[in-house]
């Protein structure tokens, strides 16, 4: 128990430091209550680095056998590392002992119940074999010995008709008893030889009464199941059952028995149509992921080499929420009957819009150029035709390779790459690093996925001042940054640079991206009705956003639904963005400044920097790198790069936000430069929603002012506030 408390204890200093670190009172209190709910933890104290008791959560009555924990609490990143206070937990062992004690009681219920049981069941048989027999005795001989005493009558048998007459009302109810039972029954004697059989048996067997009847039983057994031919011979004679063979005897061993017999015709035509269920999709008939991996294991187990190929349609979800549930429904059914029409050796949907073949080795390539030719045409659906493009991944299975979860994870990671790149084209597999790489890849995405479904990801705000403030120890609050983190119930808080990346492979970036947009919009709505109405709030965006006019799109349905100024939400790219093609690029980014949200180039001068774009493109904001900023104190060259990066980017009408500040000295150098704006440690750490909205209400922000506007796209010949 007490280790448990300290491996308790251990888990929450990981995570507790950073909540006290951003003055985060609610998630403080919620890790001592978690803490407090375990029976045998009787309180739960935290005291801050001065030794002062800040809370206790003490349940009541007193602790026994008392233990107390200590845990030292220091929050550490790559520049801190302070103690920021100590956790104690005092444990009880109260929960233990009341263990014991129900422990105790329920063996002695058992113990008593079992004597109990014992004392009915010699009592039962005291009275039947002791006292019934007994009491028949008793009273035979008080009616011999009594005056009075009288023997019972018995019908006397008058003729040979009427013992005949008897014997045949006799005969009469048996057949009716045995013929007429809806039961598969049989009636056999001691040596095994059916004598009659129920109707119901005639019925469902198709058997005839006179070819049955004189029959060996052991002759109606299938051959397949002769071994149990003399078992079920010994239990006949017996009148024993057998197994599920349910048999009841006569009275009479040496009479043969009675065999009792069940259909299960339509018990197992019931569970064969529960099984095809199992392993059929039901939308498109064709086999599921079960099936699959059922096919491939027993492909694998005959040492069979074979092809391989996942087929997945691209940009489904858009189609799909075009022509609607059912139009999307009954286009999977065609793409299926399509693919069937290719001629592979075996064919299934796992899912979704994921379709999955196998071939003969040698037909891979062929069964791809099939599958291109079909889909050359379009599909008509809801009236319109569809033209769709598949992401195709194959690969030659192995003998050794192990498992079909193995091939479907090469497939599967193999297609998420070729849709990054575009899609609508094929690939085989590669099986050296890929599959090394693809398994944390994959727990990454089931992470992210869950995030998204059960909500763990949170929105940290990051405070942006002006550079001209005249007190920079106490200066005027600008605007935040809109920075996400994941709270894993078991892991803690995750790194971005430990799920980004991976959300970027799998396009889940754009989920989390939408995601963020909203809550900002919920954010800058909430500061509306507030009355803050020049506070600013930017978010990042991934190059991937920005495929097929999605950030776009996003933005527009966003500030339809959202009755917030288009001015105060700020969209950060990096110069990344840039390689992607400069004239679909140019005309989303003028579209975007034209709806009246700011633009802001982040982390210049570390990717693809070049005047150009700088020039044509609607940026109002640029940020400085931090790389910049690190040695400008003690570095002339940096600071000298410095003084050039932010000449460029004031001579060209923008505004200059200078990130990473943490020393004041760097501050005070790019004050003296013109600035706009500063965001770093110095100034304020990124820190909780409502830590954020707690330490910079709305009384506190009369001196808010909103970035100054940005000059307009080239070419539009107008000013976008």
């Amino acid at each position: 128990m007490h280790d448990d408390h300290q491996e308790m204890m251990d888990i929450v200093a990981l995570s507790m430091p950073d909540a006290i670190w951003n003055f985060d009172d609610e998630r403080i209190h919620a890790y001592l209550e978690t803490l407090s709910h375990h029976a045998s933890v009787h309180a739960v104290r935290y005291f801050n680095h001065e030794g002062e008791l800040v809370e206790e959560i003490a349940k009541s009555g007193t602790a026994l056998d008392p233990v107390t924990h200590s845990k030292p609490l220091v929050y550490q990143n790559s520049l801190v590392k302070q103690a920021v206070g100590r956790l104690e937990l005092e444990s009880t062992n109260a929960p233990l002992l009341a263990a014991r004690y129900q422990g105790g009681a329920v063996l002695l219920a058992i113990a008593l119940t079992i004597i109990l049981s014992i004392l009915l069941m010699l009592s039962w048989q005291l009275k039947r074999y002791v006292m019934n027999p007994l009491s028949k005795a008793v009273r035979r001989m008080r009616q011999l010995e009594g005056q009075h005493a009288t023997f019972q009558r018995i019908p006397p048998v008058h003729s040979r008709f009427n013992m005949m007459e008897a014997l045949r009302n006799n005969e009469e109810r048996y057949q009716h008893f045995y013929r007429d039972t809806p039961a598969l029954l049989l009636v056999i004697d001691d040596k095994g030889t059916v004598q009659d059989a129920s109707e119901q048996m005639l019925e469902v067997t198709g058997w005839a009464r006179e070819h049955l009847v004189g029959m060996p039983f052991d002759t109606l057994i299938s051959s397949h199941n002769s071994k149990h031919i003399h078992r079920i011979s010994t239990a006949l004679k017996l009148g024993n059952a057998c197994n599920d063979l349910v048999m009841a005897a006569n009275g009479s061993q040496s009479r043969g028995t009675m065999m009792l017999l069940t259909d299960i015709t339509e018990l197992t035509r019931t569970q064969q149509r529960l099984l095809e269920h199992e392993l059929i999709d039901p939308l498109t008939q064709l086999p599921n992921r079960l099936s699959l991996n059922q096919h491939v294991q027993q492909l694998i187990a005959r040492d069979a080499v074979f092809g391989l190929l996942l087929v997945n349609i691209d940009r489904f979800h858009s189609i799909n929420h075009h022509l609607g549930p059912i139009d999307g429904d009954l286009l999977l059914k065609e793409v299926g009957a399509r693919l069937k029409e290719c001629d592979p050796a075996w064919i299934g949907r796992t899912g979704g819009d994921e379709f999955v073949m196998t071939c003969d080795i040698n037909d891979l390539r062929p069964l791809v150029h099939r599958i291109q030719i079909a889909f050359s045409h379009p599909l008509l659906k809801a009236g319109e035709p569809i033209h769709l493009s598949l992401s195709m991944a194959g690969l030659q299975a192995q003998a050794d390779d192990e498992s079909p979860s193995r091939l479907m994870r090469l497939l599967e990671l193999t297609v998420v790459d070729i849709k990054h790149k575009g899609g609508n084209q094929y690939r085989t597999c590669v099986r050296d690093s890929t599959l090394e790489d693809g398994e944390p890849l994959f727990l990454k995405e089931r992470m992210i996925r869950e995030a998204l479904t059960m909500g763990w990801f949170r929105l940290y705000l990051q405070p942006i001042f002006r550079a001209a403030s005249a007190d920079l120890e106490a200066p005027e609050l600008l605007g935040a940054e809109a920075l996400i983190r994941l709270e894993h119930p078991e892991l803690g808080l995750v790194p971005p640079d430990e799920f980004i990346p991976a959300a970027e492979k799998t396009g889940q970036i754009v989920e989390i991206g939408n995601w963020i947009l909203e809550e900002a919009a919920i954010i800058l709505c909430e500061w509306r009705r507030l009355g803050i109405e020049e506070r600013y709030l930017s978010v990042n965006a991934s190059v991937i956003q920005f495929r097929d006019q999605g950030m776009l799109h996003q933005l527009e349905s966003l500030l339809e639904r959202y009755p917030i100024r288009p001015s105060q939400l700020v969209v950060e790219v990096t110069e990344n963005l840039m390689l992607d093609s400069k004239d679909s690029l140019r005309y989303q980014l003028q579209a975007i400044r034209r709806l009246g949200v700011n633009l802001s180039l982040d982390d210049f001068g570390t990717g693809f920097s070049c005047l150009s774009y700088l020039h044509d493109l609607p940026f109002g904001i640029l940020k400085v790198d931090r790389s910049f900023v690190i040695n400008v104190e003690t570095s002339r060259r940096d600071r000298e790069l410095a003084r050039v990066i932010v000449a460029m980017g004031q001579s060209l009408g923008m505004q200059v936000v200078v990130e990473g500040v943490e020393e004041l000295g760097q501050a005070e150098i790019f004050q003296t430069m013109g600035v706009h704006a500063f965001q770093g440690f110095l100034f304020g750490r990124p820190m909780p929603q409502q830590a954020f909205e707690t330490r910079f209400h709305a009384h506190a922000d009369s001196r808010l002012s909103l970035l100054k506007p940005v000059r307009s796209a080239p070419g539009t010949g107008n000013d976008l506030d």
